[in-house]
Parts: structure tokens; sequence; C-alpha cells
């Protein structure tokens, strides 16, 4: 197993501090058949935990209340966590959640004409190698490309402009999946990449469920399937429910982000 290091720094500055503010984070990584997580902090300046729980997809969420009038909040988490490389394959695990739910188009992922026009021909049934096909199609159809998409922008518009980022890759092979009726889920989490370079986001890819394996992952932005440089930290059926950061704040007039993310092995 690899061993990794993670640091995690998110923070807005206000021009004015907000009214108040509630905050879904979900930055925890858990520990499953395919990674361990040794040890794992939250730390808060600006803002208090209220509470954490499990969602209804098992995702580790802290709810957090902005202070009032607050200038500066600063979200940081840091830990270690070891992986193992099982190839992208995840298999079967004891979930209490439906298969179905994950054969479901969401707004974001429905496809239009575009993303029908691709996966016509495609065979995509319990073929490993199809998967790998439609992944390497869509790797090849964009470009990856910066502040050309935002996180409401749907699959079907991600692939007609050509360009986006990990989300949406993610998106289009998901609306690919689904299409021909096969669960597939949205994962977003930590990636070390080749050199220890400081991140502005976390990563985004996708898993299928495939009978006779189970889950199996795939990063169509990386045209690779994951392997112990990457840590799952949440799913769902599409960004909105595995967004490390979701809430509300009120009395807000500007508002400027920045993130850090920094991974290395130990």
């Amino acid at each position: 197993m690899k061993k990794l290091h993670v640091t995690h720094k998110t923070n807005y500055s206000f021009e004015a501090g907000p009214l108040s503010g509630l905050q879904q984070i979900k930055k925890t990584p858990y520990s499953d058949s395919c990674q361990m997580v040794s040890d794992w902090s939250l730390s808060l300046k600006g803002a208090k935990e209220e509470l954490s729980f499990i969602d209804s997809f098992n995702n580790n969420v802290h709810l957090i209340r902005i202070e009032p009038r607050t200038r500066c909040l600063v979200i940081e988490c840091e830990g270690h966590v070891e992986v193992a490389d099982k190839f992208g394959i995840r298999g079967y695990e004891n979930d209490t959640i439906p298969l179905w739910v994950w054969t479901e188009q969401t707004n974001i992922t429905r496809p239009g004409s575009n993303i029908r026009k691709l996966v016509k021909g495609l065979s995509l049934k319990d073929n490993i190698s199809d998967f790998h096909k439609l992944m390497e199609l869509i790797n090849r159809s964009l470009d990856f490309e910066k502040n050309t998409t935002d996180v409401k922008t749907t699959a079907e518009e991600a692939f007609k402009s050509g360009t986006g980022v990990c989300q949406d890759f993610t998106n289009i092979f998901i609306a690919c999946c689904r299409l021909n009726g096969l669960p597939t889920r949205y994962v977003s989490g930590f990636l070390l990449l080749d050199k220890n370079k400081i991140q502005e986001a976390m990563h985004a890819w996708a898993e299928v469920f495939v009978e006779g394996l189970g889950w199996v992952g795939f990063d169509t932005a990386n045209n690779i399937s994951p392997d112990d440089r990457y840590i799952r930290v949440a799913l769902g059926r599409d960004y909105t429910d595995a967004a490390p950061i979701k809430g509300l704040t009120s009395g807000v007039q500007s508002e400027c982000l920045s993130v850090s993310i920094m991974i290395s092995e130990q």
C-alpha cells in the first residue's frame, strides 16, 4: 500500500462578512477495502462545527456555521491515507443503496443528441474493454481546459463545447453508461500527481457496476483506471451530491475564493 499525506486549505475572503451562513463540508475520506485512513483532522477559522453525520450516500459530512460578520473563512484538512492498487476494481460492496439509484440520469448527466451519437454503435455491457474504449473516446473528444465550464455545466454542454475539467469528463462518461442502463456513480477525491505541485481543486472520476467484477473505476480525464495514487472521499449521482463545499450565506456582497491542495507520498 502507498501512504499519502494530504493538506487541503480553502480560504474565503469577504468584502463584508456574511450575516449568517451554513456550509456542508465533504472532504473527509473513509476506510474501506481499498484505503485506510490513518489520521485526519478538520480545522476552522471564522466558523464553528455544528455537527457531523453520514449522508444517504455514506459520505462523511461536517456541517459548519459561519461566524457573523467574519471577513475570512478558512477550512483546512490534513491527514494520512494508505491506498492499495487494485487496478480500479473495487468489487462488490455491502451497500444499502439499490443499484437502480445509479441508473437514473440527473439534470447534469441527462444526454442530448451529441452524447447519444457518441455511444451509438458502442456495446456497453459486461466486457471491461468496452468501458476502456468509451473512456478513451471521451478523452480524445475533449481538451482539458480550466475556466470553460462550471459546476452547473451539463454533460451535453461540455461535450458539445469540446472542453472541460475532470468533473465534465466524468459527467459525460456517466451519461453514456446510464444511457445503456448501467449503474454508474460520480466520485470525488484526491489524486497524487507525478510532481508534488500545488493543486487548485479536488479530482473526480466515475465508477460503473460491471457484472462479475462489481464496481470498477474510470478516470476519463486521464484515460486510466484509479490506482494507489487516488484517495476516495465522496460519491453521488453527479457533482452536486459529492461537492466538497455546499451551502448558503446571507448578506454577502462579494467574496474571493482560493484553494490549495498538496499531496505527497510518505
